[in-house]
């Protein structure tokens, strides 16, 4: 056994073969394994469960077969919690600085008459550059989260929306490719659309604010 392997796989491996569960990937406190139906799914649980094992939500792993495991949900709960989804990951921060370089390069060549290409190139690529930066910089920079004790606020495009947290019942995200949507669910059936995001930020920042949205329900129980 790895020395980096959490003390509990071997015992786990050796049962989940001798029941026919195929094990697909494990961390330090989770088990993913294949149930390719939700009845499946309900038998490996009652099964894993004789050895401490809690089932582990998730929308994107059921919908492919999978199904996650842990014997210590509450550090998986932690983990999801201490995820930065106030601002967008850095390597999207990032984009709109490289537009602007593009823009900076081609668009004063046209004035020094120093352009290395003809005009009509270098102008329109300045101009696409300067018109991407533009849409980017609001879309990216422009974009924030907050989780206040009354609410939810998001700012998109500079500007900010504030969504109490009572009439929020649910957060969904839709794949677009290598990239997620992200909305909340309101008691009025209307949704609130957070953004579009890459698709594993898309997924953590769902996950974090289902745990926000659970702990605040157990406090009002």
């Amino acid at each position: 056994m790895n020395r980096k392997d959490p003390p509990w796989l071997q015992q786990t491996r050796e049962f989940c073969s001798y029941s026919g569960i195929k094990i697909v990937g494990w961390g330090p406190h989770m088990l993913t394994v294949e149930a390719k139906s939700e009845e499946r799914a309900k038998e490996i649980a009652s099964q894993l469960g004789q050895l401490g094992f809690s089932t582990v939500k998730n929308d994107d792993d059921a919908y492919a077969g999978l199904l996650n495991l842990s014997r210590n949900p509450a550090a998986v709960e932690t983990k999801i919690a201490s995820f930065d989804i106030s601002r967008r990951p850095w390597d999207e921060q990032i984009e709109p600085l490289i537009w602007a370089l593009g823009a900076s390069l081609l668009l004063p060549s046209l004035v020094t008459n120093s352009a290395r290409y003809p005009y009509w190139v270098t102008l329109p690529l300045g101009a696409l550059s300067l018109v991407l930066f533009s849409w980017d910089g609001r879309r990216i920079w422009g974009w924030r989260l907050e989780t206040l004790p009354a609410a939810l606020r998001v700012r998109r495009g500079f500007r900010w929306t504030t969504i109490p947290w009572d009439p929020i019942r649910d957060v969904k995200s839709m794949q677009k490719g290598r990239q997620g949507s992200v909305a909340v669910e309101l008691a009025s059936h209307h949704y609130e659309q957070l953004g579009t995001f890459k698709d594993s930020f898309a997924r953590n920042l769902r996950d974090r604010l289902r745990v926000e949205i659970a702990q605040r329900n157990g406090d009002h129980q």
